[in-house]
């Protein structure tokens, strides 16, 4: 079990976002969309090309960046929503991968927060960034940052109920 040590927190930013690359040439959904397009040639181009447009679009204008106690998130195409979570917030970071995602070396990261504002019900929310390269490496940074932070701040986690 490795130490999470305070030269953590000292750590510079990491900037990261979706790709629409990995969206494309590295998931499921990327394949089914191209096959699909050139399959049916004519007809169906005419969804999938602004489909496949607008989620270039979505994964190009998306934006994470993770300090040494926050995760802002910036999105939006035509409408900008800018957001943030504390890291002693954060419950857990999980990072799932496809098997075609397993191939290519990309996954999909998770964030689980008691921060109320961002997407879910209740007491719990998520934030899910999709094809991520090296998402391992990114899931395992921001766990460490989230005890250095709980332990530079003096908060433990207590599930209740």
């Amino acid at each position: 079990m490795s130490e999470v040590t305070d030269e953590v927190v000292e750590d510079a930013e990491i900037e990261f976002r979706p790709s629409a690359k990995a969206f494309f040439l590295k998931s499921g959904f990327g394949w089914l969309l191209i096959g699909a397009t050139i399959i049916s040639f004519g007809w169906f181009a005419f969804v999938s090309i602004p489909l496949a447009v607008f989620i270039a679009l979505r994964y190009v204008t998306t934006h994470y960046r993770l300090t040494q106690d926050r995760l802002f998130m910036r999105s939006g195409i035509l409408f900008r929503s800018e957001e943030e979570i504390e890291l002693y917030r954060v419950k857990d970071v999980r990072a799932d991968f496809s098997i075609i995602q397993q191939m290519f070396g990309n996954g999909d990261l998770v964030v689980s927060s008691s921060d109320g504002s961002s997407f879910g019900n209740g007491k719990r929310s998520f934030v899910a960034v999709p094809n991520l390269p090296d998402a391992r490496t990114i899931r395992e940074d921001m766990r460490n940052r989230v005890e250095a932070t709980r332990r530079k701040r003096g908060v433990r986690e207590i599930d209740v109920g």
